[in-house]
Formats: structure tokens, sequence, C-alpha cells
């Protein structure tokens, strides 16, 4: 079984607005996000948290039209699509990046318990989550695509480019 899940990038001005701030329900940000990327694998904490966190260290920003077409170029793989809205696709996980400051903070939803799983700069959710596993190594130019390609899939990919 896959653990599906959610991105969105929404400038934190939004959660100032409400009570709750990046804690909030991600439904009520639904028609701020520059991107609802959707991936069908490892979305728990362990690992789409943490890929996230070391993403953000690599490519933080404060303009979130940019972070979202940076973050969709380097999280594609096979079993990735965008929606219109985050509410339109069965998932588990709704992680948000806060942009519009310097200082980028994330939060977690977990769909089906309905109730925040955390918000945490980069940084906190590493030291927390952060397990022995191979995650893409963002900040040396990899991608999530290439990371998960076989040497096969990429000397054929290599063959077509050239």
């Amino acid at each position: 079984m896959s653990t599906r899940n959610v991105t969105m990038v929404v400038d934190r001005k939004h959660a100032e607005e409400n009570e709750l701030g990046f804690a909030a329900d991600p439904c009520h940000f639904s028609d701020k996000s520059y991107v609802n990327m959707y991936l069908h694998h490892d979305g728990y904490p362990e690992w789409q948290g943490v890929q996230l966190a070391n993403w953000c260290h690599t490519n933080g920003r404060q303009d979130g039209s940019s972070m979202a077409a940076k973050l969709v170029h380097d999280m594609y793989y096979d079993s990735c699509y965008l929606y219109q809205d985050h509410q339109h696709i069965d998932h588990h996980y709704t992680y948000i990046i806060w942009t519009g400051k310097p200082d980028i903070w994330i939060s977690c939803w977990d769909q089906y318990s309905n109730r925040n799983v955390f918000v945490l700069k980069p940084e906190k959710i590493i030291s927390k989550y952060m397990k022995d596993m191979e995650y893409t190594d963002f900040a040396n130019g990899e991608i999530r695509y290439e990371s998960t390609m076989t040497n096969a899939a990429r000397t054929i990919v290599d063959l077509l480019q050239s």
C-alpha cells in the first residue's frame, strides 16, 4: 500500500489571516496554493517530510511561484500528478511549504485523522524524523526522478537526450 501525499506551496501571509496559522487545515488555503503536487508513494513524515526539508535547505526562496516550479521539477517521478485542488485526490498527508519570508516553515496535515502532525522549520524536521534511508541529495544537484532510475534507465535516457 502506498502512502499518498500532496505538497502545496502557500505564501505565509495567508496563514497569518487564520487563527490556527500554519497548523490550520489545508482546505483553508486550497485556493491560495501555487501548486498541488500529488505523489503516490512514501508520503509519511520520515520520508516525504525529510525530503521536503532537505529540498528547502537547497532551494529555499521567498517567491512561492518560483519555488513551486522548482519543486515540481525536482520531485517529479512517474507517479507524480498536479491537481487544481488538493481535496480532489485521496491522500494521507498534505504538506505545505510556507513561503514569503526568509525563514521557511513546513506543515504536515493528516487527512485521515483530520489533525496537524507538525509545523516545523526544515532543520527540526530533519532532526526529528530523519532515519537511515537514502534520501535524494538535492544539495548536490540530484533530483528525485534521477535518484529512482535504474542504471539501465539512465543509459536509455542519456541516449535519447544525445
